[in-house]
């Protein structure tokens, strides 16, 4: 048993009724709510809370609308009390890396922490990755359906509108392609409960030494978000 975990003071409640074993967690939405509306075909139930949008599904449960690593790990710390095991982020990132281009489907490798809560978890670990077990059974799911992708490393941070042409190059200098949010506070989450924890993406946007173009309108994303992110919500 994780001594810090029982030294905690303020302890995460239960979501009633929202009980599964695997959580997935969706950070964001299309403007035209794709994810949401599909959620909505197959749910026994939704619910909004202050930390998120909340569907029950018949195997599983969700978090969506929670963007960024405080809302995440506050929501999922909840799941987690209320008998979660498994955490599958599908998650949209950007790309660090010009090769990439919007809507390539992205297997996280590992995640290195640039946002401010991984550290209340682990002091002084930055670097995260995916359980062997979850990360594999996504590569099963994804090569069954016949869908090709590709793998790499992310960065998480908390700041967008700070990363600088030096954060680019220093990122891209560690062998880093992708950044999002939320991903390293996730898995370290995931570490800490001993839990299981693996990332799926989709690049939403690219980033250059000059310029950054964001694309979640883009049909062929929007043709990815249902091959590539549907199979996992039945």
């Amino acid at each position: 048993m994780n001594k810090d975990k029982n030294e905690a003071i303020f302890k995460p409640q239960p979501l009633r009724q929202f009980g599964r074993k695997r959580v997935l967690y969706i950070p964001v939405d299309t403007p035209m709510n794709t994810i949401q509306n599909a959620l909505r075909q197959c749910s026994i139930k939704e619910r909004k809370e202050p930390f998120g949008h909340l569907f029950l599904l018949k195997k599983h449960a969700v978090l969506s609308m929670a963007i960024g690593a405080p809302l995440a790990v506050i929501g999922l710390e909840r799941f987690i009390a209320s008998g979660a095991e498994e955490i599958l982020i599908l998650g949209f990132c950007g790309s660090l890396d010009k090769r990439a281009k919007i809507a390539d489907p992205i297997l996280i490798t590992q995640a290195s922490s640039e946002e401010g809560t991984t550290r209340h978890y682990f002091p002084r670990k930055t670097l995260f990755r995916p359980s062997s077990l979850l990360k594999k059974e996504l590569e099963l799911t994804l090569d069954a359906n016949r869908l090709p992708y590709s793998a790499g490393a992310v960065v998480s941070t908390d700041a967008p509108f700070r990363e600088t042409k030096t954060w680019l190059a220093r990122n891209t200098e560690k062998g880093i392609r992708f950044v999002d949010m939320e991903s390293s506070a996730v898995f370290a989450l995931a570490e800490f409960h001993n839990i299981d924890a693996a990332a799926l993406m989709l690049v939403s946007d690219n980033l250059s030494d000059d310029q950054h173009k964001i694309q979640m309108k883009h049909t062929m994303l929007l043709k990815n978000i249902k091959k590539y992110f549907y199979p996992f919500l039945e």
